[in-house]
């Protein structure tokens, strides 16, 4: 439930470690063949086309990558050229023969633009991996601009592949999927590609436990997440089960594997579990639409709105991307019958089934119309929790989990916290994180890693519960795990699930957070393992948790540690940045000039307040300290500093003479204006 990282963010996952480019010799125009086929001899001139399907291209030097259908290519001799279907985006791909990645990429732009100029924002170089070298470099734009431009370089021996990007942010969004298979999938002479295939899973005990048990405690203080609990399941058993930290930051009660946390979006895999059942129970099929079961059902796409089955609400690829400001502002007055109104302006980017896009929304319709097909004389809501309970919790034995505030509160759920702007941890209200309570079938639910390990140990076992119970029919669990829409290599999104293969071997996983909780659920089902962790700060802990068992489990190469470094090295130099960027008060007479209402006619209203020469942005269900952004042609933005959405940033326009907010979040523009 957390927004979204930005894309420059995952080419790293995709270029460095695992989950988480003298004067060169040219090109030569790479051949074009299928993703399966072998390759063709190379091309007699440049050329330019557009693909049909998925192809694979190569270099002079035997490095492969592949490029998504509809992409727009151009060949040549220097450097082979991406574009996306609606052209938002270039990627530039270039081979260059040096020693460093860093002079790679002065060769690459005097390849691609030798007129190239621009400030360097920031640069990043994570742990290699794989590779010899990776260097990510990310350049200054236009003031206000929702331009990104960023070369990445990954080195092996004296051969360097580079990749620049120049397009608009939206587009990053858009074409997320596609642009990350495509740098994941880079293959180069030298790169071994690690398997596990074949390869069986210690026991984690004794002093493999320890191990592990010793870095989740580690990371988590290095973080300074509040508290943590984990569980691991081996050979359908719990080995493993464990809290960390306090429930509260400044506060003496610890975390055992009883405290509840919010599990965010890991709640829609136990959603699709509940539309399992449903189909098993014959109250509709995958394939009904979802008209058929709830008429009301509708989308700013009426064709696309008629089509959609309940399969196609939970599978993230209907073209629907992200609407998350709908979500985060009046979020008290929003009711499941109301969110599933508003979704009539939920439009698609992208063509039904072309690429992965991910929206709470969908998703939540999709749970929500499962329990009205299970109860339709009950509200959305009512049905929704009471189908949960009766039909996925109770057969899980998940006794102590629920989608009760309240319920979880009485019984000490772990606070929320979250980093203001300027890194420091800091309590919220739990109020916050009730944006989740009208859309909770993709992440209101409250659970414990006991429960959670209940879970595991039911999805290893095909759909089985430890009190023996099958909570649906196996064919229909598994059908869960199977991949709707494509995310990058042998990875997909299912139904509520993410699945496909991790080094040769099947994986299983969704992830969740809210605005101060997060979650992590994997399961390796040919290895009978599974880990689960909820913790309840921000930060990569599930993450690296997952490598370090990895390591410690297969004998993996070591990287979490020196994940663990760079997450907060980069953290740091992250915290300098912006301390340079935030800019002194502005005079109290253009303070009382911007304080007042400020109306969105979809995110309603929010008030700005000066107070002893500050400004504090109120949204009602939550607030916030307003910084000064400084921009570089002199201008200024207003930040938000404080959680649950620091970092967020309007800029002041003007409209019909007076002040106006605006906000660029991915692929939306929102206008606030004075009231």
């Amino acid at each position: 439930m957390r927004l979204q990282a930005p894309l420059l963010a995952l080419l790293l996952l995709a270029c460095g470690p695992a989950p988480a480019p003298t004067v060169a010799e040219p090109l030569r125009p790479p051949p074009v063949s299928s993703a399966s086929a072998s390759a063709a001899p190379p091309a007699a001139a440049p050329r330019s086309y557009q693909t049909e399907k998925e192809t694979l291209l190569e270099t002079a030097k035997g490095a492969s990558f592949p490029v998504a259908p509809g992409w727009f290519v151009r060949e040549s001799a220097e450097l082979t050229l991406l574009e996306d279907p609606e052209r938002g985006l270039k990627v530039a791909m270039i081979e260059v023969e040096v020693a460093s990645a860093r002079e790679a990429i002065e060769v690459a732009w005097k390849r691609h633009d030798a007129a190239f100029v621009r400030k360097e924002l920031n640069a990043i170089t994570p742990p290699p991996g794989k590779w010899d070298e990776v260097v990510q470099i990310v350049y200054e734009t236009e003031p206000g601009s929702k331009r990104v431009v960023l070369a990445n370089a990954r080195r092996k021996g004296g051969v360097v592949w580079v990749a620049i990007l120049d397009g608009e942010k939206g587009a990053f969004d858009r074409r997320g999927a596609q642009l990350q298979d495509t740098f994941e999938r880079l293959k180069a002479p030298g790169v071994a590609e690690e398997t596990l295939v074949g390869k069986k899973a210690h026991p984690l005990e004794g002093e493999r436990l320890k191990k592990f048990t010793d870095f989740i405690e580690k990371a988590r203080a290095t973080l300074g997440i509040p508290g943590a609990a984990v569980a691991v399941v081996q050979g359908g058993k719990v080995v493993l089960e464990q809290g960390f930290g306090v429930r509260e930051l400044g506060k003496k009660g610890v975390v055992d594997p009883s405290t509840l946390f919010l599990i965010g979006s890991t709640s829609k895999s136990l959603s699709t579990l509940l539309m399992a059942r449903a189909v098993d129970e014959k109250k509709f099929s995958w394939d009904t639409r979802a008209q058929e079961v709830y008429p009301g059902f509708t989308l700013g796409d009426r064709e696309l709105a008629g089509k959609v089955t309940m399969k196609n609400l939970v599978c993230a690829c209907t073209g629907i991307p992200r609407y998350d400001m709908e979500l985060l502002f009046t979020f008290d007055k929003v009711k499941p019958e109301s969110l599933l109104a508003s979704m009539s302006s939920l439009k698609p980017t992208t063509a039904f089934g072309e690429t992965f896009q991910y929206n709470n929304q969908m998703v939540a319709a999709g749970g929500f119309l499962a329990a009205h097909a299970l109860y339709p004389k009950l509200p959305l809501g009512d049905a929704f929790d009471r189908a949960m309970k009766e039909h996925v919790f109770g057969p899980l034995d998940m006794k102590e989990t629920t989608l009760s505030f309240a319920e979880g509160q009485r019984r000490g759920m772990a606070g929320s916290h979250d980093e203001d702007e300027l890194g420091k941890m800091q309590p919220m209200p739990m109020s916050y994180e009730q944006f989740v309570v009208p859309l909770r079938p993709s992440g209101g639910v409250i659970s414990n890693v006991r429960d959670m390990a209940k879970y595991l140990q039911a999805e290893l076992a095909r759909g089985k519960s430890v009190t023996g119970k099958q909570v649906a029919s196996e064919e229909n669990v598994l059908l869960r795990r199977k991949p709707q829409v494509k995310i990058r290599e042998e990875i997909g999104y299912g139904l509520g699930f993410i699945g496909g293969k991790f080094k040769g071997i099947e994986v299983v996983e969704h992830g969740g957070a809210t605005f101060g909780h997060r979650s992590t659920f994997l399961l390796f089902p040919e290895a009978g393992i599974g880990i689960t962790l909820l913790a309840n700060g921000p930060g990569p802990l599930g993450s690296l948790a997952k490598a370090r068992l990895l390591e410690l489990l297969f004998d993996r190469p070591e990287e979490a540690e020196a994940a663990l470094a760079f997450q907060m090295e980069e953290k740091k130099k992250g915290l300098a940045r912006l301390a340079e960027k935030i800019a002194d008060p502005e005079p109290a007479e253009v303070l009382k000039k911007l304080a007042g209402s400020y109306q969105h006619e979809v995110l309603g209203a929010v008030q700005l307040r000066e107070e002893k020469g500050k400004l504090t942005l109120d949204a009602g269900e939550w607030k916030s300290r307003v910084a000064w952004s400084k921009r570089s042609d002199g201008k200024k933005d207003l930040m938000l500093l404080d959680p649950p959405i620091s970092g967020l940033t309007f800029e002041v326009r003007e409209k019909d003479g007076k002040p106006a907010l605006f906000l660029s979040f991915l692929q939306h523009e929102y206008t606030f204006t004075r009231r």
